[in-house]
């Protein structure tokens, strides 16, 4: 969220009290100081920490080892340092970000591949339109109905990349309709280095995908998951054959599109094959979640069976 200068509303907590440290790594011991409070409560989002002079004393630290702390907390997506006479820490509510600039270094780096990336999203996709299918109510509806419509004036207007962040915000809205804040914040994750990688590639220009989101609200509506799955699914599938003709464009190599749905995970960029996926005990799973794993399994079991033979 940006906040105009005008808004801005400084906090302080009389409860937040921070105690001296004693340590050959002062910086360490503060940043682990910084995650107690916010872990206990003591600290929460918009808290503005005190100023370097008053929290150095408080900490018994170096000015110099205190803002190596800070610095190391506001790469870690938990402080966000602003300039100014309104500036100083500020605890962050933008962790998301922060996790999704990782993995996009790793991504460049190879530290992670695209393929682990796809599938991941594919798979966590799903859970979530299953879960949104029990607990999305009229205003989630109304929200994914509106990103809908700006994204058809924006194709309308000829604004593509623009359309494109609209468009990959339908997840996060979606994610947001099931309630849970970790699925909430692995949707906003994923997208931001999907949204990162598309970027690159460029913006699809086809009205599909509009088409494709109205019939996939509907199916959200009606409650029906397998029906809402399966449209998800096939966006997906249609996606990244645009993707692959945008890498194939760019002479990159590129690979058959698979037909099954459940195939989507695949790579856009990478002809290997994902490993499977380790799935957990079904019984610890809630009920939308269940349904995805309970399909893999007879997959799992075929893929387990060459190799008891050799």
């Amino acid at each position: 969220m940006t906040l105009e200068s005008s808004d801005l509303v400084v906090q302080h907590r009389a409860t937040a009290v921070f105690k001296p440290v004693r340590s050959k790594r002062a910086f360490e011991e503060v940043a682990d100081r910084v995650r107690e409070m916010l872990e206990s409560g003591e600290l929460k989002v918009g808290d503005r920490l005190p100023p370097e002079r008053e929290l150095s004393k408080q900490l018994n630290v170096s000015r110099p080892a205190l803002r190596e702390a800070l610095r190391t907390l506001e790469n870690a997506g938990l402080l966000e340092l602003r300039p100014g006479k309104l500036g100083g820490a500020f605890v962050s509510d933008a962790q998301s970000q922060a996790i999704s600039d990782n993995m996009s270094d790793l991504l460049k780096m190879g530290g992670i591949s695209l393929s682990h990336l796809t599938e991941a999203r594919a798979w966590i996709e799903e859970v979530v339109v299953r879960v949104a299918c029990e607990r999305a109510d009229d205003a989630d509806f109304v929200a994914l109905e509106e990103n809908v419509r700006l994204a058809e004036q924006l194709f309308s207007e000829g604004r593509m990349m623009e359309k494109l962040d609209v468009n990959i915000e339908f997840h996060n809205v979606l994610a947001a309709s099931t309630k849970n804040p970790v699925l909430v914040m692995m949707t906003q994750t994923l997208g931001n280095v999907m949204r990162s990688f598309a970027k690159r590639l460029g913006a699809e220009t086809k009205r599909s995908v509009i088409r494709s989101r109205t019939r996939f609200i509907a199916s959200l509506r009606s409650r029906d998951a397998d029906a809402a799955v399966a449209e998800m699914h096939e966006h997906l599938r249609t996606i990244q054959k645009v993707y692959m003709e945008f890498a194939k464009a760019k002479g990159i190599h590129s690979i058959a599109v698979p037909a099954g749905p459940a195939e989507v995970a695949k790579s856009i960029l990478s002809a290997s094959r994902p490993r499977s996926l380790r799935l957990t005990d079904d019984k610890s799973l809630p009920k939308a979640a269940q349904a995805v794993t309970q399909k893999a399994a007879p997959r799992r079991r075929a893929t387990a069976a060459p190799a008891e033979k050799a």
